[in-house]
């Protein structure tokens, strides 16, 4: 995640200084693009993110989900390697391709983690597992908004981006291949008493060796299923939002330079990922004491993310002082970490078997409002420097909030769902024991 998201975000603070000259390297090209043209290369990672989630979680629900992400994590990382010799020669087209096939590459990656999750987490500890792996999304925005500002500063200019994003995305894979295993049957490391451990903590979870229909009907009628879906519609229009945005704000309306403006928009990712730890245990201790369910325990942790977030991105919106500016933007990223006890891990709530096709079929629709919402910024933003067009862009990142987790609290469930095991009345090949059901039930 820390090295996904390190290639997926470096184009934020890189398309600054490829239309500006924050490069000390006079040999380095910049570009005259404007402000609509921006809002498509911005948008462009999306396309191909969007189209590929669903046919990713398919072809991850019967083909090992270990190659799949490093097969699809080496293509991503390739092509932002070779992103600097493309762009001088076929200008922005070229950038907006390169994007849409990273989009393409990156499809594979919720998915396979989300089928990974299902087969490496017990219930009781899944808040912290994911929040452990998740978390990986705020450091790698972390590094990329403090050190990209300085790259593109630095003699190599604007290139030197990329070419640390692909190299850590090639490291990465070769680490994948020698440690990574599809299940806790297929690691060669791991201990006889820690395999035991998960599997039997994991009996709603089908091995390997068992294949299951995708019982679509009962996933696309779904209440909590489209609850979400929804939540996670808010959550891309808003965080995607400040992730693309955040740093031309800065740059442009709050007179920030580059540099230093790549550190402060990057702190809050880091108290995000810092908060995110104490948080998660707290969230799994709660629902084992039984003083939370887990459905209670989902929605609580959704709202303080995405209420608490509509209250400062409004806060922000009229904010005259760009120190206080500066302190609700830090609130509104650091308190988002909530979703990663919330919405992001209630896939495996619903269906431990089918959670990569859950994973799909949310961040697929939810990518949706990623292309949407940088050209929304394109249409609204006609002058960089206006606070007062800014304010309508965060406005409408509250409204995303406030709506996608009103549908959570209606219509959201931490329930195992009847589905999760269709063959339930017709294979022996599915361990039936209800102790999963049960400690979402109870507790």
């Amino acid at each position: 995640m820390l090295f996904a998201y390190i290639i997926r975000v470096n184009i934020s603070v890189a398309i600054v200084a490829m239309t500006g000259s924050s490069s000390s390297n006079v040999d380095v090209d910049t570009y005259e693009w404007d402000t609509s043209t921006k809002g498509l290369i911005l948008s462009a990672f999306f396309w191909g993110y969007l189209v590929m989630n669903i046919p990713a979680a398919v072809i991850g629900h019967s083909v090992n989900n270990k190659m799949l992400l490093g097969g699809s994590f080496a293509c991503a990382s390739i092509l932002s390697l070779i992103t600097p010799v493309l762009v001088g020669w076929g200008d922005a087209p070229v950038v907006v391709v390169i994007r849409v096939c990273q989009g393409l590459s990156q499809g594979f990656m919720m998915p396979m983690i989300h089928g990974l999750l299902s087969k490496w987490a017990p219930p009781q500890e899944r808040a912290r597992c994911a929040t452990y792996i998740l978390g990986g999304l705020q450091f790698g925005t972390m590094i990329v908004l403090s050190c990209s500002g300085v790259l593109a500063s630095s003699s190599w200019g604007w290139p030197s981006i990329f070419y640390f994003s692909g190299g850590l995305g090639l490291f990465w894979v070769v680490l994948w291949m020698l440690l990574g295993a599809n299940s806790p049957e297929a690691h060669p490391f791991i201990s006889a008493a820690e395999r035991q451990f998960i599997q039997r903590s994991l009996p709603s979870t089908a091995r390997d060796n068992v294949k299951m229909a995708i019982p679509w009907r009962d996933i696309l009628t779904s209440g909590p299923v489209w609850a979400a879906t929804l939540a996670h519609i808010g959550q891309n229009w808003a965080m995607w939002t400040i992730l693309t945005e955040i740093p031309t704000y800065f740059n442009k309306a709050l007179n920030y330079n580059l540099s230093n403006g790549g550190f402060l928009t990057a702190m809050p990712f880091l108290l995000m990922w810092l908060v995110s730890f104490p948080l998660s245990y707290i969230a799994d201790k709660l629902i084992i004491k039984g003083i939370t369910s887990v459905t209670a325990s989902r929605k609580i942790w959704n709202t303080v993310a995405h209420w608490g977030g509509a209250i400062a991105l409004i806060g922000l919106a009229f904010a005259t002082d760009s120190n206080m500016a500066v302190v609700l933007y830090t609130i509104a990223v650091t308190i988002n970490c909530c979703i990663y006890m919330g919405f992001n891990v209630n896939h495996l709530d619903l269906s431990p078997n089918f959670a990569r096709i859950l994973m799909g079929i949310t961040n697929g629709l939810a990518n949706v409002t990623s292309i949407i919402a940088p050209l929304f910024v394109g249409l609204v933003i006609n002058d960089e420097t206006d606070i007062g067009e800014w304010r309508i862009v965060f406005l409408f990142s509250a409204l995303a909030y406030f709506l996608g987790n009103l549908a959570f609290i209606i219509l959201g469930s931490g329930q195992l769902q009847d589905w999760n095991e269709p063959n339930f009345h017709h294979s022996n090949n599915v361990n039936t024991d209800p102790k999963e059901d049960d400690w979402n039930g109870s507790a």
